[in-house]
């Protein structure tokens, strides 16, 4: 790795802070990622992985959801996204997807819904949003809270419009695979000032 002049500069200012973990660098990135994705809320962790889990953690919490619930995940994902399910004491029940895109196919998604069905959480794979509009709407009509796992497309528009920004919570990653990366690390995104709340 080489450092150049920025990047020391930024090393010396963070050291003069006496914060190496949660300090201003840290609430700076917050505020532009949140800015750059349309939300007026980010929250940094430690994974795209810890930044699904702790969003639907809060959510469980917000609304009562009770243990064996039920969230949508696309069939074709990767394991973080029905893992963190689990992880919640809830069930993940698993929609096939679109063959052209290879993300969750919307058409599939209401025959999947039951009277224990919580959520879905659309994953906008490899850089390829998935198609929103049709998502949001059954959510809308069902009752349904939307979290975008978005850890591999930072940055990438739907109809002019950011991904993370159209559910309840985005999700993303700064794993060494992804767009932005830190090493290790991942931020939530929400418009809901409570729902950031409640996942700091």
């Amino acid at each position: 790795m080489r450092l150049g002049p920025r990047e020391k500069k930024y090393l010396r200012e963070v050291i003069a802070s006496n914060r190496l973990s949660y300090g201003p660098f840290s609430r700076r990135f917050e505020k532009l990622f949140a800015k750059a994705h349309d939300c007026r809320c980010a929250a940094f962790c430690n994974s795209g992985t810890s930044a699904l889990h702790l969003a639907l953690a809060a959510l469980k919490e917000k609304y009562g959801w009770k243990d064996g619930d039920e969230v949508l995940v696309p069939a074709l994902t990767f394991i973080a996204t029905s893992n963190i399910v689990l992880h919640n004491r809830m069930t993940p029940v698993f929609v096939d997807v679109d063959r052209a895109t290879y993300n969750i196919d919307p058409a599939l998604i209401e025959a999947k819904i039951t009277r224990r069905t919580r959520a879905v959480i659309p994953v906008h794979l490899l850089g390829l949003p998935c198609d929103m509009d049709p998502i949001m709407d059954i959510a809308r009509r069902r009752g349904l809270r939307v979290i975008e796992d978005s850890c591999e497309t930072a940055f990438a528009r739907y109809k002019g419009r950011k991904v993370g920004s159209f559910g309840d919570y985005g999700a993303f990653s700064t794993y060494v695979a992804h767009y932005i990366v830190t090493g290790g690390g991942g931020l939530a995104t929400t418009n809901d000032p409570d729902l950031a709340v409640r996942f700091r």
